[in-house]
C-alpha cells in the first residue's frame, strides 16, 4: 500500500499564496438576482457567458481555487469583488450568498470537519460570519480577506488535510515502477495549480523521445487539442482495446459520450501508470495501477494509443 506523501513547510507555504486568489467570486442564478445590490456599487456582474471568456477569470489559478468544473449549469451571472468588499456586508447577507455558492458547487467552501481540532481564537471569530449550515450539513467558505488575517499555523493544517483527502492512498500491490523522466516527480506536489493529467502524460512520452527530460511541460496546463497535436507528432496512433496486452509507453485516453477527454495517463509497465488527477496543487503525481484508474475513471470510455 502506498504512503501518504509528506508536505514540506516550503511546499505548503507557496500554496498558502496562491490558495485564494485576489478577487472574491459569488456565482448566481437567476432567481438569486435580488441579492446583487447587496454588493453595491464597488464590484463587477458579469454575465456567465462573458465571465468565462475573461482572460483574468478564465486563468489556472482562479479555475482551480473556484473549482469551475463542479459549477452548476444553472448559473446565468457572476459577481466579482475586491477582497475588502464581502466582509462588510450584514452577517445574515453573506449566509444567505455562501450558502448559494455551496449549493452550486463553488470551491474554497468546506465542511467544518476540515477545521476539528485546529480552530482557537482569534481565527475561530474571524471565521464565525463565514459558517454556515446547508442541507443539514455544517460548512466554512474561506474569503481573501479572512484568509490573510489567520495565522500560518491553521493555513498549514489546512491545507494538510485537504492535501490529505487529495492523496488517496494506493490499495493494490506496493510495486511502483518508474521511468528515469518520472523518478523525480513520483509522489510529489505541483507547487502552483495548472500541472494536468495531460501535460503530465505528454512530459514522459516526449521527455523518452528527446532522450531528455523536459521538465517545463510537465508545469504547463495542456488542453486536449495541444494534448492530441502532441502524441500525434510522436507517432502515437490509436489501436484496439486490449488492457489485458497493454505494450509500455502506451497512452490511455478516457472520454466522455461526446468524445471529448477527460483523463489520460502513460503506462510505464505491468499495468502501473504515471499520473496526475486534475489540474490542482493537491493533486500529486503517481504511479498507480490500472485497477485504480478504472475504478476512478469507469464512467467514461477508454481508448489505446500506442507508437
Amino acid at each position: 500500500m502506498n504512503k501518504r506523501i509528506n508536505l514540506s513547510q516550503g511546499k505548503l507555504e507557496k500554496w498558502e499564496e496562491s490558495f485564494v486568489p485576489e478577487k472574491d467570486l459569488f456565482f448566481l442564478r437567476d432567481e438569486d438576482y435580488h441579492l446583487v445590490k447587496e454588493f453595491g456599487v464597488n464590484c463587477l456582474l458579469f454575465s456567465k457567458e462573458e465571465f468565462m471568456k475573461h482572460p483574468t477569470y478564465t486563468a489556472v489559478s482562479y479555475r482551480s481555487c473556484y473549482k469551475y468544473w463542479t459549477l452548476s449549469k444553472n448559473i446565468t451571472m457572476v459577481v466579482v469583488l475586491p477582497h475588502r468588499v464581502f466582509p462588510s456586508l450584514k452577517d445574515s447577507v453573506k449566509t444567505d450568498i455562501l450558502k448559494i455558492q455551496q449549493q452550486i458547487g463553488r470551491g474554497l467552501i468546506f465542511e467544518t470537519h476540515y477545521f476539528e481540532g485546529i480552530l482557537r481564537e482569534p481565527a475561530k471569530s474571524l471565521l464565525a460570519p463565514y459558517e454556515f449550515v446547508s442541507n443539514n450539513l455544517q460548512y466554512i467558505a474561506i474569503q481573501k480577506e479572512v484568509w490573510n488575517k489567520i495565522t500560518k499555523s491553521l493555513k498549514s493544517d489546512l491545507l494538510n488535510r485537504i492535501a490529505f483527502d487529495y492523496d488517496t492512498p494506493g490499495i493494490f500491490d506496493p510495486y511502483v515502477p518508474t521511468e528515469s523522466v518520472t523518478s523525480t516527480y513520483v509522489n510529489t506536489y505541483p507547487n502552483q495549480h495548472g500541472a494536468n493529467c495531460l501535460s503530465s502524460t505528454l512530459f514522459v512520452a516526449a521527455s523518452l523521445e528527446a532522450g531528455v527530460t523536459l521538465d517545463w511541460l510537465i508545469r504547463e496546463w495542456v488542453h486536449p487539442t495541444t494534448f492530441m497535436n502532441g502524441i500525434t507528432q510522436l507517432g502515437y496512433k490509436e489501436v484496439p482495446l486490449s488492457k489485458d496486452a497493454m505494450f509500455p509507453h502506451d497512452i490511455i485516453i478516457w472520454k466522455d459520450e461526446q468524445k471529448l477527454i477527460v483523463h489520460a495517463s502513460f503506462h510505464i509497465k505491468q499495468q502501473y501508470f504515471f499520473n496526475k488527477n486534475g489540474q490542482s496543487f493537491f493533486n500529486p503525481w503517481k504511479t498507480v495501477h490500472m485497477r485504480e484508474l478504472e475504478e476512478q475513471w469507469d464512467m467514461y470510455t477508454i481508448h489505446v494509443y500506442r507508437k
